[in-house]
Parts: C-alpha cells; sequence; structure tokens
C-alpha cells in the first residue's frame, strides 16, 4: 500500500470559495537483474540490470460546493530493453523489398508495417534506448456528483475503466511487462492504442456496480512508459492513427453468499487512420476482460481482437493474458501466461513466469521469478520468406522500494 504525504488547508468560511487542498506524493524505484539465456540470432535479450523510477504527485482540491479539482503528474525514467523501448520495436528479419515479407506500399516505396495495437514490426532498424523519460499524466480530472472528467495528458477511458489479470512482481511480467528482460514479450491485451496522449475522458458514476466511461484523443502520438503509439523509424509503415474514440463499461461487485469479488469489463476503441501508405483505414478493437477474488486468491483474464487498421485483408491481432495469484502472509506467489498472434506482420509469441515476492517492510519488496518468452518470427530465407522461432528465459530478480 502506498503512503502518502498529505497536506490539508481549509480557507476561513468567510472565504467566497472555501476549500480544503491536499498533496499526495508516491514515489518509487524498482530494479530488475535478470540471467537470461539467449537460445537464437533474433533473441532480444536486454541487459543484466534493468531499472524503473516512477514519481506521482496529486493534489487534491474540494470545494465548499462539493467539486473536486485532482491535479495528476506521473514521471517514469526506465532502463528497459534497449531494442524494446516503451514495448515497441523490430522483432524478426524481413525486409519490405522482399515481395514475400510483411510489405506496405506508397508508390515505390515498401515499409515494413507496424501494428498499431502493440508498436512492433517485423523488419527495421533496431532501436537502441537504454534510458528514456516519459510522461505518463500531466492532467486535471474535476468530479463530482454526475461523474468524472479527465482532460490532458493521461490514459483513456478503456483504459481506466479495464479489468485485467494480477501481476506476480510489479514490473516484469509475462504480458504488458513494464520491463521486459527477455525482449520477446508480443502479448499486450490492453486495450490502448493513444498512450498518454491529450485528450478528454468522462466517466460516469457506479450505479449498481456498472460503471460507464468515454474518451476522445484526436492524435495518437504521445510515447508513454509502457506503450509508444508513434513509434517510427526509416523503412517502416504506420498507421498515424488520428480521432480515437474509446469506450468502456466496467461492473464491479462483491457477492458475499459466496464471499467473492468480481470486477468484469468491456472495452472498444475506433480510429481514423491518416498514413500515406496503402492499406491502412479505419481500426477498430474490442476487449474484455475479467478478475475474481476470493480468500487470499485472485486470478483474471483480459482478451482483445484487433482489425490493426489494416483493410486489405487479413491483418488481425489477437492476444490473451491469464494469471493467478495467491497471498500468503508477506508472501505473493503466483503463475502468469501470455499468447498473441499478429497476422499484420506475421508474429506470434508465447510467454509466461512463475514467481514470488516478499514484503520486507513497508516501503520494500523483494520478488524472484523464471520467465520464458517464445516467438515465432518472420525472416528472409533464400527460397523466400519463412519463420523462425526466437525464444528466451532465464531467472529475474525484482526489488522494490517506495516511500
Amino acid at each position: 500500500m502506498q503512503r502518502s504525504l498529505t497536506l490539508v488547508f481549509v480557507a476561513f468560511a468567510a472565504t467566497p470559495a472555501a476549500f480544503a487542498q491536499e498533496y499526495a506524493v508516491d514515489a518509487r524505484l524498482t530494479i530488475a537483474g535478470a540471467n537470461i539465456a539467449d537460445e537464437s540470432a533474433l533473441a532480444l535479450a536486454g541487459d543484466d540490470f534493468l531499472a524503473s523510477g516512477r514519481l506521482v504527485v496529486t493534489r487534491k482540491d474540494v470545494l465548499d460546493s462539493g467539486l473536486q479539482l485532482t491535479w495528476r503528474g506521473d514521471v517514469r525514467l526506465e532502463r528497459d530493453t534497449s531494442p524494446r523501448p516503451s514495448f515497441a520495436g523490430v522483432i524478426g528479419s524481413c525486409p519490405p523489398s522482399n515481395v514475400t515479407c510483411p510489405r506496405v506500399p506508397s508508390g515505390p516505396i515498401y515499409g515494413s508495417p507496424v501494428s498499431p495495437a502493440t508498436g512492433i514490426a517485423a523488419d527495421g532498424p533496431i532501436a537502441d534506448e537504454a534510458l528514456f523519460v516519459a510522461v505518463d499524466s500531466a492532467s486535471l480530472s474535476v468530479s463530482g456528483a454526475w461523474g468524472e472528467t479527465v482532460l490532458g495528458f493521461d490514459s483513456g477511458a478503456a483504459s481506466m475503466l479495464d479489468a485485467r489479470p494480477p501481476t506476480v512482481l510489479q514490473r516484469v511480467s509475462a504480458f504488458s511487462p513494464g520491463l521486459d528482460p527477455s525482449g520477446l514479450v508480443v502479448t499486450r491485451a490492453r486495450n490502448d492504442i493513444t498512450g498518454p496522449s491529450a485528450k478528454v475522458s468522462y466517466l460516469s458514476p457506479r450505479w449498481l456496480g456498472v460503471r460507464l466511461g468515454g474518451s476522445f484523443t484526436p492524435t495518437a502520438d504521445l510515447r508513454g512508459s509502457d506503450f509508444d503509439p508513434g513509434f517510427d523509424a526509416p523503412g517502416l509503415a504506420k498507421a498515424d492513427l488520428e480521432n480515437v474514440w474509446e469506450g468502456a463499461a466496467s461492473f464491479e461487485r462483491q457477492f458475499a453468499t459466496w464471499d467473492i469479488n468480481v470486477r468484469a469489463a468491456l472495452t472498444y476503441s475506433h480510429a481514423s487512420s491518416s498514413s500515406g501508405f496503402q492499406g491502412f483505414g479505419d481500426y477498430d478493437a474490442v476487449g474484455a476482460g475479467i478478475e475474481l477474488e476470493k480468500d487470499d486468491w485472485t486470478g483474471g483474464l483480459r482478451w482483445l481482437s484487433s482489425n490493426n487498421a489494416w483493410e486489405s485483408g487479413n491483418g488481425d491481432y489477437e492476444a490473451i493474458e491469464a494469471s493467478l495469484v495467491r497471498r500468503m502472509g508477506d508472501w505473493r506467489i503466483g503463475a502468469e501466461l501470455g499468447n498473441s498472434t499478429d497476422d499484420l506482420n506475421g508474429v506470434e509469441g508465447t510467454s509466461w513466469l512463475v514467481g514470488a515476492t516478499y514484503k520486507l517492510s513497508k516501503n520494500l519488496e523483494l520478488g524472484g521469478a523464471l520467465v520464458s518468452s517464445v516467438a515465432n518470427v518472420p525472416v528472409l530465407l533464400p527460397s523466400g520468406s519463412g519463420h523462425t522461432e526466437a525464444s528466451n528465459e532465464g531467472l529475474v530478480l525484482e526489488l522494490t522500494v517506495r516511500n
């Protein structure tokens, strides 16, 4: 549980706009040491040392009318696997100049397609960015009895109201990871194609366990710590999504009869493409998730199906994430599994994690896990394009310190 530094100021009652102010600061540092065995030339394993530093500052102003204003800033300093910053990157070796490889034309030029759902391409220049700063949030939330409106740089409604499987460690995971020491995790079932790009969102109050939400993002172009909608490089073909609409319905309820907590969600996103490459069009994605909690056990599933904004044939992306975690005192043990198929760039992958964490104190947590990632990626063979299997596996130790 995070600890907050809280300061409260109450204005005189005679002040026309009397209010209370509350500040909260959440700072944490996660360090991951890994010993990963590379098993193929295409296996892009990370360095032995990865890290993630995060600072979240929030300020709440509660007006005498009951209206609440929340200012939020969320910044990360990341040292991730250098070829896969913010999850995006190139996995494979199949140049678009070959007609048998994934290719998108723009006049006489061909590009290797980038999946809008993941930011992954099958060929192109390998990124090398070991350290970077990302702003995950810089927003204002206005909430009252009518619901909540969020303005600025932040996640969209489909992410805010999402239901997702629990994770064992803080930043390393078998799906949608913050840090990926294997460099080969390709499963991302989060229905989010905008990252923290500037947007406006509305979330309704929760009625009988149900909450609805929607967001509009003019342009999906701002990179966050875990996703980069603007990932681009020479030789790549992007969908360049704009006018992004998101919708979500969340259900949350505790059923006392069975002593079980249930959280479920349905999400949808739609966008148009301004790409200069032929074949890209409207983007559509549907997602669903469920979390179940009973006693010390927590489990969940999350699924995503997207057309990858590809209108010239089958370019769908589909992903599923699943996990089961149990708490035993200060221990937290569990297993995670992720699987995805991307028809646009020909990449398929399966990853898993089995591990445990131990809470050394209120501010210190130590975890360890066995991780494995396998990706079937396109390559150029003398006879034409083909596929080969790249795999990495090993041991990860993770230490998290928080204020």
